[in-house]
């Protein structure tokens, strides 16, 4: 096999873009732990197989065999395999909505499958005077989910192949075997602009025309100059390197040492944001979004609630106090208001004796004083336990209803609530009449 390479050193082996060595010190990383960093899934050179990698800030990426869960607490990346990815470089207008103009553009061209739509990212890659370059990229529909790792769903971002295996040396054709299957990425500025499954038969001609297709839209500038060959045989290798001569004559290649063989570079992680889910990880998304809605209101309840609770309980403990208090003053005046109750009641028992109000003799003076003059006479004068009862006579009405009115202004009469009736005929120039006084405290006649 003849093969021009006008700087030999580039043929040299990519030692540096290799995975750590194997042996005693992929054995000593199943003992560790992830709890930093970032956690990259990308499917092997190998069928059905996921290659794990830990990424942490200032350290050297670090290959996790297939028996380490991995633990980190940091973004989960998960790098989508390239059979289920679509990409389509376009020129579109630099004024506008481009998430637009690309989906108007390849739907004018029928090449959106149904549900291909909601999942389209535009990736920017230069612009030019009143155009822009992008590349077009969507998940295919439905998407196959057999051999994806566990919870990939739930992971924080979604990544392109292409765009991980790129690298700041200015290469411009990558070829790599993804689940035992050749794909291709063409560059330009370091970033992808076209990449697809190739058949390893007939690779020197397809490369050719879809170079010179891409060359005649001015979506490359030239052809591939630098060519990297990553994760094959030394077979297929040969294979590669031989087709590549040949449909790009005099490009520089580089290609994998022996020891690394079927084993691609650590991933590299760029500093552009891109995120392309699936509808499935979408779903995940807004069903995690509406638990973490859901417990976030569960958890503003729970501590209104609790605020609630605890003033309750603050405020039935200030009102256990007080009644603790009002307790403790009843107690401390218990005795003296028995012994006030006792005095009451000894002079309850005494005030028929001493109290004006009540002593017959003074009640029966302040009921004849009306009587001066000798127009009203009394005819009856009786004095029970909170009741009196008058009865007398006068010579007119006038006379009477004047005794009963002067009667209740006496001052010594004022404990009594006065009941009179109407005067009534007794004789010529003779008037009855009845009062009768009660007291409020009087216990009913019986």
């Amino acid at each position: 096999m003849n093969l021009k390479v006008d700087n030999p050193a580039l043929l040299k082996p990519l030692d540096h873009l290799s995975r750590p060595e194997s042996g005693k010190k992929a054995a000593s990383s199943s003992k560790h732990k992830t709890k930093d960093g970032v956690i990259v899934f990308r499917a092997s050179p190998e069928s059905g197989v996921w290659e794990q990698w830990h990424l942490g800030a200032g350290r050297e990426p670090e290959f996790l065999p297939a028996d380490i869960t991995a633990s980190s607490q940091g973004r989960r990346v998960v790098v989508l395999p390239s059979e289920t990815l679509f990409a389509w470089p376009l020129w579109i207008a630099s004024t506008g909505d481009s998430a637009d103009l690309v989906r108007l553009e390849l739907s004018g061209r029928h090449l959106l499958k149904r549900g291909m739509e909601s999942s389209l990212v535009v990736l920017p890659i230069l612009t030019r005077e009143e155009r822009q370059l992008v590349l077009a990229v969507t998940v295919e529909e439905p998407f196959p989910e057999e051999g994806m790792p566990d919870k990939w769903r739930s992971a924080d971002t979604f990544e392109l192949p292409a765009r991980l295996l790129a690298d700041s040396d200015g290469t411009e054709l990558v070829l790599w075997q993804e689940w035992e299957n050749l794909q291709g990425a063409l560059y330009r500025g370091g970033q992808p602009v076209w990449f697809c499954g190739i058949r390893e038969e007939g690779l020197s001609d397809t490369l050719r025309r879809i170079t010179l297709r891409l060359l005649a839209e001015g979506i490359l500038e030239h052809s591939p100059s630098l060519i990297r060959i990553e994760g094959m045989n030394e077979e297929r290798v040969e294979r590669c390197i031989s087709e590549l001569s040949r449909a790009f004559p005099g490009a520089s290649i580089r290609a994998p040492s022996s020891h690394s063989w079927k084993r691609l570079p650590p991933p590299i992680l760029r500093k552009d944001s891109f995120d392309l889910p699936p509808s499935e990880a979408r779903s995940e998304r807004s069903r995690l979004k509406k638990q973490t809605r859901f417990l976030s209101f569960a958890t503003v309840g729970i501590v209104l609630y609790l605020i609630l609770l605890l003033w309750c309980a603050g405020d039935l403990l200030v009102r256990k106090t007080a009644l603790k208090r009002l307790r403790h003053e009843i107690t401390l005046i218990e005795k003296p208001a028995l012994l006030a109750k006792r005095d009451s009641e000894r002079w309850q028992a005494l005030r028929p004796a001493v109290d004006p109000m009540r002593y017959a003799l003074d009640l029966l003076a302040a009921v004849a004083e009306p009587t001066r003059g000798g127009k009203v006479r009394l005819t009856r004068f009786s004095l029970e336990p909170g009741r009196l009862q008058l009865s007398g006579e006068a010579t007119d009405v006038p006379q009477a209803y004047g005794f009963i009115e002067q009667l209740k202004k006496n001052p010594l009469l004022q404990e009594y609530d006065w009941h009179a009736g109407q005067p009534q005929l007794a004789g010529k120039n003779s008037v009855r009449f009845d009062m009768e006084g009660i007291q409020p405290d009087a216990k009913p006649s019986s």
